[in-house]
């Protein structure tokens, strides 16, 4: 039945008649690919942009909704919203994508899965940056599938500015916040707040059985960030910024009892993340130079039949960057970093690292050339040297034609805990990636083909119990394609990106709940004025069960999911909006034995005051 759904949404896309607007390359200015800004033309990554525009539109309620729908990423999640939320990135694990917030790492260095993607609002998000393939020629350690870069909203508009919002919907479901600002002259500042919970539903469900029909799982998330700036001269500017999360989430810990696991009332887990900096900058006609602190702190403490659990991580990051354009279309960068990770409890252990890096990029006519390469000394294991060489071709003779191709090497290093936990081993080294992609680009169509190596993965040894550095190579390998398209006849836009994902360990063996084939789709009707009407899908693979799941020999099932969305702008000031999740009611699993969402209904308002 899931096939037949997605074959008949997808010859429907397919025989659409399609009268496209000639389309130029996105100008659009992006910062990640080289920790500085440089527009989509002049980078050879490959990077996808998700805009506050976008996440609006779609009524995004979490990071993994909006990342979800991109190609070559695949999550999972342990029940509900708030729950624990991993995302595969081109078929690597989550603790080996990098993520920032405001460009401050967002890794938990206490966490064993990187990034806690469930705890992130959407309301204050500007746009998301998601750089593909190895990127520790710029970013050092842990980039090893990409970056990707959670950038929050700034004000921009002279004078005073404030916004509301508001949202209610199933599991009552409740989404509240203001979002204010001011600016004159030489001083900016800007304040958002935001508020969730939800009474949700139940995190694990046995098999054949209804979420609910078993106790609910709550969420509640308290999230507010500040942003400040000030111009001394025209050329030196001051920024700082905090952002907080307070964050409590009921989930269903271990059982061997499925209906008792699915009703446990005593597992909960709590959050406070505080990620910060300050920087100074001074900006010439043709040079920049920025110095900066960043700061992530996590203090989680999880609540089980076991007892209570504490897990403090942080990090502190100093550093110099600074970038001179040497000639007409081309730009040197070199960048200094120190960066101290801290596992505090039981563990109590740090860690240090000092990285330089150099990157250049060049433009000669139609082609692109960036490089970049990166030096980093640790304290507890041996020196990396890092880069990445990327070319573009822009044919200036086809309209929206260009080819890209990127080699670069990567690595990620053992936690505080692989290293010093019961389950450490204080000689693990730093696993080491080396990958490149090629992509071709024409009319809003793009392929790309990417292959990935990993040497000395680090796992746990079921045989030890330790963890350990895996002999061999892993290998991730795919394509992804995309293709994105106005229907003018009909005033409709229409997305739609496939994936193919091929991975072996050291033995040849498909790894494990990585999805062979991914596809969504969007159409989005804008006939009406003011008005937006859009429907998406996805549909998701059969995938290789975990030795840990529930009748491992058994591939999980393949699903579709589908959700419809709306939103009227009936002033220039309100907007409303609606949203059916799942509205097929599909019963499906992304990791075997919890729940996902049925169908589930939303409505909400935005209100600009100015």
């Amino acid at each position: 039945m899931t096939k037949i759904k997605l074959s008949i949404l997808l010859a429907f896309a397919i025989s659409c008649q399609l009268n496209a607007n000639d389309v130029e390359l996105d100008k659009l200015t992006v910062t990640t690919p080289t920790k500085f800004p440089q527009s989509l033309e002049n980078t050879t990554a490959n990077v996808d942009v998700i805009t506050s525009d976008e996440i609006k539109e779609r009524g995004y309620k979490s990071i993994s909704d909006a990342l979800k729908a991109q190609s070559g990423i695949l999550y999972t999640r342990n029940g509900g919203l708030g729950k624990a939320t991993s995302i595969m990135l081109r078929g690597f694990d989550s603790k080996r994508t990098l993520v920032l917030v405001d460009g401050v790492r967002y890794n938990d260095p206490a966490s064993l899965s990187g990034a806690h993607f469930e705890h992130i609002l959407m309301e204050n998000i500007e746009r998301i940056e998601i750089v593909k393939g190895a990127q520790s020629g710029i970013w050092g350690a842990d980039a090893s599938a990409g970056v990707i870069n959670i950038i929050t909203k700034s004000t921009t508009q002279d004078g005073f500015t404030a916004s509301i919002n508001a949202e209610y919907g199933s599991f009552n479901t409740q989404t509240y916040g203001f979002n204010t600002g001011y600016r004159l002259d030489k001083f900016n500042i800007s304040l958002n707040a935001q508020r969730l919970s939800t009474d949700g539903f139940s995190a694990k469900v046995p098999e054949g059985k209804k979420a609910k029909d078993f106790e609910d799982d709550q969420y509640e998330n308290s999230s507010a960030a500040i942003k400040l700036g000030y111009n001394f001269t025209d050329n030196d500017r001051v920024e700082t910024f905090f952002n907080y999360i307070d964050a409590d989430s009921d989930f269903d810990g271990y059982n061997a009892d499925a209906t008792l696991a699915a009703n446990d009332s005593i597992a909960n887990s709590s959050i406070k993340e505080k990620v910060y900096g300050v920087s100074y900058k001074n900006q010439q006609a043709k040079n920049s130079t920025k110095i900066y602190f960043n700061k992530s702190d996590f203090t989680r403490v999880s609540t089980s039949s076991f007892g209570e659990s504490k897990f403090d991580g942080s990090v502190d990051e100093f550093g110099l960057n600074t970038s001179y354009d040497y000639i007409t279309d081309a730009s040197l960068n070199i960048g200094l970093d120190y960066k101290k990770f801290k596992h505090k409890n039981d563990i109590s252990r740090s860690s240090q690292n000092q990285g330089i890096f150099i990157s250049n990029s060049n433009k000669f006519s139609s082609m692109v050339f960036n490089q970049s390469i990166r030096f980093d000394e640790f304290d507890k294991f041996k020196n990396k040297l890092t880069y990445k060489v990327g070319l573009k071709y822009i044919d200036t003779n086809t309209e929206d034609f260009w080819i890209s191709a990127n080699y670069a090497t990567a690595y990620n290093v053992p936690s505080l805990f692989q290293l010093y936990s019961y389950a450490g081993d204080e000689n693990l080294i730093p696993e080491e990636t080396k990958g490149f992609d090629v992509t071709v680009n024409f009319k809003g169509l793009g392929v790309t083909y990417f292959y990935n190596t990993i040497n000395d993965l680090i796992d746990y040894d079921n045989t030890t119990f330790k963890y350990s550095n895996l002999s061999g190579k892993t290998k991730l390998s795919g394509v992804e394609a995309s293709y994105n398209q106005t229907i003018e006849a009909i005033d409709t836009m229409l997305n739609i990106n496939y994936t193919h994902l091929k991975t072996e360990d050291k033995d040849g063996k498909e790894l494990e709940r990585r999805a062979k084939n991914i596809v969504n789709l969007s159409l989005d009707f804008y006939g009406i004025s003011g008005a937006r009407i859009g429907s998406s899908l996805q549909y998701v693979g059969k995938r290789k069960k975990s030795q840990y799941d529930s009748n491992p020999e058994i591939d999980y099932e393949a699903y579709t999911v589908a959700d419809l969305s709306a939103d009227y702008d009936i002033t220039n000031q309100l907007n409303i909006y609606a949203k059916i999740d799942n509205v097929l009611d599909e019963d499906y699993q992304t990791i075997t034995g919890y729940a996902t969402s049925q169908r589930a209904y939303y409505l909400g308002f935005r209100y600009k005051v100015k």
